[in-house]
């Protein structure tokens, strides 16, 4: 773990990381054979949109005796991320959702890299490092301490939507635990539905009722310096207002039409 991480030389590894990612999903639909022409499948975007998080915790933050659950969908960035650190042989990068391959969600017992939780059971991966900073507490007030660990979850925001959840954040023996932190991914996408906007303000509530630190963590460098810019005011309201099904439509188009779509109907300051 370093103090002060290069942000520039994490970008170039999280660039990495993305693109070998998406070559694994690709290989595993392309480049194998499976007998009936159907793909395989694989989670593309729910790995992207977590790989600067995944990078930044393997590559600068994390240490030894810390502990970490992944989310299901970004199981090929965290393949991705193993094999750069030299724990997971080349050979089986093309055998995503194969037999004896890696699997689609991370599991302790069926893949091959170093998996702290399974994660295949919507809800249970976050519950999973919770109870798990809980079982350590008790070891260490009743055996010793041992070298502090850390617990983390990364989980989608469609999990938020698991009753499993909000029981584990609300039991009695998870309360003041301290070394524990979850890292929602809240890209609103789901295989249900669009995740409305209105439900981060309920899920920050019910955290901090729980007696949870809650910090959102929603814009990166180069858009809090366009909002530090004359008009940046207006650019971040605007871009709060705008509905989520807008903004995600802006990506499958050129340049020019973003920029005509994104300031259709925006005010002149």
């Amino acid at each position: 773990m370093t103090d002060r991480p290069d942000p520039q030389l994490l970008d170039t590894i999280a660039q990495r990381v993305l693109w070998l990612a998406t070559r694994i999903v690709d290989a595993a639909n392309h480049d194998r054979q499976t007998g009936d022409g159907v793909k395989v499948g694989g989670h593309q975007a729910s790995s992207a949109s977590l790989v600067t998080a995944l990078t930044a915790l393997w590559f600068a933050h994390l240490d030894a005796p810390d502990r970490v659950s992944v989310k299901p969908h970004a199981s090929p960035a965290f393949h991705a991320i193993q094999y750069l650190l030299g724990n997971l042989d080349r050979s089986y990068l093309p055998t995503l959702r194969a037999f004896g391959g890696l699997q689609s969600y991370p599991s302790r017992t069926k893949d091959p890299d170093p998996v702290d939780f399974s994660t295949g059971s919507v809800g249970l991966g976050p519950a999973a490092p919770l109870f798990a900073a809980v079982a350590r507490r008790y070891v260490d007030a009743h055996f010793g301490p041992r070298p502090a660990s850390r617990f983390v979850a990364l989980l989608g925001d469609a999990e938020l939507d698991e009753g499993n959840i909000w029981e584990a954040i609300a039991d009695p023996a998870t309360q003041g635990l301290g070394n524990v932190m979850w890292i929602v991914d809240f890209n609103r996408q789901s295989l249900d539905r669009v995740v409305p906007g209105i439900r981060i303000q309920q899920w920050r509530s019910q955290f901090q009722a729980a007696g949870w630190h809650v910090v959102e963590v929603k814009y990166g460098p180069a858009l809090l310096a366009a909002f530090a810019e004359p008009g940046g005011a207006g650019l971040e309201a605007w871009i709060d207002a705008m509905p989520n099904e807008r903004y995600q439509s802006l990506f499958g188009l050129e340049p020019d039409a973003v920029r005509a779509r994104f300031l259709d109907g925006a005010p002149r300051s």
